[in-house]
């Protein structure tokens, strides 16, 4: 049984009015914040994914008002009256490791049908930090994928070759992938590149062919030493590989370009003799990366993958986003909280897009990468099977060294120019589709960073605090800004706390399945020190975790109300305050374990107030 907290922890806690306000503190001086903005198209017919971005791009960007366009700077104030968005640089989630585009052969053969001034300028444009966007991350294929000039190929094809004697990636020099990727890193020194295949050697497959076909488990030694020698070829090059994936959408075999099916339990073994292979050779440090497939299945994948044999084996799980929702990636690191999530395949079109990528950041992805950067204007060259929607650079049918950035370029610049590696995502609340939504960084050099996105038809003014200060805000319609505060990144959110909440039975308040989303209930749990009960106790009466505030469903004060977490929004169903008596108050009700139980599960609701061990809470 938790005991009440005594009166002199109370009256530390408690300010008279009984909100949940710590000490105060010194008022923070006026800064500066730097505000860039992109947006949408204005002109008719160049609405994001529309074709006419490869017909006419520059009809629609000629009707583009802001183009990662600077504007004026915001004075800071001191924090009074509402909030829009909330920060808590105190409450820190995943380490950043970079957004980016992919550096894959069709892009590669539009950069080397360019001179090499415009094949410099071209990549520049991406990579670099101050000319460019700053990608600072890039996906490459071993072999061929659907997006390719070439006949489908791997680095050993032809009969079977169990000794890897015919090993080669000649045909990587030869369409200028190696020299087109030395020159990406000559640019951009810390551009991080990771790979994956599509398909392994056709006679490592029950198809024997590129095409459809199972990994047959004779070969997962073999694949794990072809995949050793394609990182040590690359090296030898002066490439660097950071990561790999283990295979590219593993639960799909297209009728029509390299794939291949390989299941949870040979990517387990896979990753073993993987890991392995890469420490046996030097090259221990290269991250392995599971799964690299759709939400819908990665949490059954993942759990697939790492049994306690291969835990230590994998470093992150990859996801795609063409089926399910982002907050898988947030339920498979509350399960592993040792592992990373990376949203590895995924491109993106207009404001909507550019809210896609705050729900990755917001479900603990470490990066974003987009899926093909620059096709020209008839689409090509790809071998897939459908027609591919508008890449974030198009180029010139009628001069190679001609290209445009689209929109969607410069939304996806709103994040990589500005986040930096090693920034730390932090606490906020998301918002809403229908004013604006956010997600915001700590910079490793103490910079706060927040992107704010405007899918709406119509200007939206906000407020944005971080610890005493705070400033105000208009974006404008169908427009992405990102909000760099120099020094801002140890503000706090003001006076609070944070840690887990204790209850009954000494178990934690959990959000469930670690979601984020909306709604999710709130329960009892065995502590385990994860994100899913962290929570910050804020002077605004507050209570927070995944940036969401602990909410009274429905704000009704009816006994057995659900307790959930909801986008924070200033009503009364959020307000919290705490009693001398350990309980915890909301519209007049006391916060209150079902049952009353201790069981792992247990639902947490809104009950009339009676102090039981049900209704005691210790909190941070």
């Amino acid at each position: 049984m938790i005991r009440p907290r005594s009166a002199g922890l109370v009256a530390g806690l408690l300010a008279a009015s009984g909100l949940l306000v710590p000490q105060s503190v010194q008022a923070a001086p006026a800064a500066s914040v730097q505000v860039w903005f992109s947006s949408e198209s204005r002109t008719a017919g160049y609405e994001p994914k529309n074709a006419n971005w490869y017909s006419n791009p520059a009809t629609g960007l000629a009707g583009t008002p802001y183009q990662l366009s600077r504007q004026a700077d915001i004075t800071t104030a001191a924090a009074s009256g509402n909030t829009t968005i909330a920060v808590d640089t105190n409450q820190k989630f995943q380490t950043i490791l970079g957004v980016g585009s992919s550096l894959e052969e069709s892009t590669i053969y539009n950069l080397s049908r360019m001179s090499a001034a415009g094949r410099t300028n071209a990549l520049r444009t991406m990579l670099d930090p101050s000319a460019g966007a700053g990608f600072n991350i890039a996906r490459i294929t071993f072999g061929t994928s659907d997006f390719t000039s070439h006949d489908f190929y791997t680095y050993n094809d032809g009969a079977a070759d169990p000794s890897l004697s015919r090993f080669s990636i000649q045909r990587d020099i030869d369409y200028k992938i190696i020299s087109t990727l030395r020159e990406a890193l000559a640019i951009n020194p810390n551009l991080k590149i990771f790979a994956s295949a599509w398909s392994a050697p056709a006679w490592m497959k029950s198809s024997n062919s590129l095409i459809t076909g199972s990994l047959l488990d004779q070969y997962i030694p073999t694949l794990a030493a072809y995949y050793r020698k394609s990182i040590q070829a690359y090296v030898a090059q002066g490439i660097p590989i950071y990561g790999l994936t283990l295979q590219n959408e593993p639960l799909f075999e297209p009728a029509d370009y390299p794939g291949m099916r390989v299941t949870a339990d040979q990517e387990r073994r896979l990753a073993i003799a993987l890991r392995a292979e890469l420490a046996n050779n030097g090259l221990g440090g290269t991250r392995i990366w599971a799964f690299d497939h759709n939400f819908s299945e990665g949490v059954s994948y993942a759990q697939g993958v790492l049994t306690a044999d291969a835990r230590s084996s994998v470093d992150g799980i990859a996801f795609h986003d063409y089926a399910g929702d982002p907050s898988a990636m947030a339920t498979v690191k509350a399960q592993f909280p040792d592992k990373d999530v990376l949203m590895t395949e995924r491109s993106v079109w207009g404001t909507e897009g550019a809210d896609r990528i705050v729900q990755y950041f917001r479900n603990q992805s470490t990066i974003y990468q987009g899926w093909v950067s620059m096709l020209d204007q008839n689409r090509s060259p790809e071998r897939w099977s459908g027609a591919p929607d508008p890449t974030m650079l198009v180029q010139s049918t009628s001069n190679p060294d001609t290209f445009w950035k689209t929109p969607d370029f410069n939304m996806v610049a709103q994040f990589s120019k500005f986040v930096q590696a090693g920034a730390k995502r932090v606490a906020t609340g998301y918002g809403t589709t229908g004013t604006v939504t956010n997600v915001a960084f700590v910079n490793p050099d103490n910079s706060l960073v927040t992107v704010v996105v405007n899918q709406t038809a119509s200007n939206q003014t906000f407020t944005l605090r971080a610890g005493s200060r705070q400033f105000t805000g208009t974006l404008p319609a169908k427009t992405t800004g990102t909000y760099v505060w120099a020094g801002a990144g140890d503000a706090g959110s003001g006076p609070q706390r944070s840690g887990r909440i204790t209850g009954i039975g000494g178990k934690c308040v959990d959000v469930a399945g670690a979601s984020s989303v909306d709604g999710t209930q709130v329960q009892l749990y065995t502590c385990n020190g994860t994100t899913a009960q962290t929570w910050t106790v804020g002077s605004d009466g507050t209570v927070r975790a995944f940036g969401k505030c602990l909410d009274v469903n429905a704000a009704s004060n009816a006994n057995g109300t659900k307790v959930q977490i909801y986008t924070c929004n200033g009503t009364a169903a959020q307000q919290w305050a705490a009693n001398s008596d350990g309980t915890l108050r909301s519209l007049g009700k006391c916060l209150d374990a079902a049952g009353p139980s201790s069981a792992d599960g247990t639902k947490l609701q809104i009950w009339d107030c009676f102090a039981g061990d049900n209704q005691r809470w210790v909190l941070p």
